[in-house]
């Protein structure tokens, strides 16, 4: 996982989105180390794939969206 932390810093990646979920911990920690912020956002409506896009597109920065398969989230 850190080196996907890597990665998405060398990027230009400061800040992911997502839905906090047990498989992910390993992720969020190399995240926490590497100074990338994750902002915890609802599943509902989409939103979770949204914000990153708008942040995209407002900053010109590539948007992550972090989550995992289930009822709630489109596969």
């Amino acid at each position: 996982m850190e080196a996907v932390a890597q990665v998405l810093e060398s990027e230009g990646v400061d800040t992911v989105f997502g839905i906090p979920a047990p498989r992910f911990l390993p992720l969020y920690a190399a995240l926490r180390k590497s100074g990338i912020r994750h902002l915890t956002v609802a599943p509902r409506g989409g939103r979770h794939t949204r914000r990153p896009t708008a942040g995209a597109r407002a900053t010109g920065k590539v948007g992550v969206s972090i989550g995992t398969s289930g009822p709630a989230v489109p596969t």
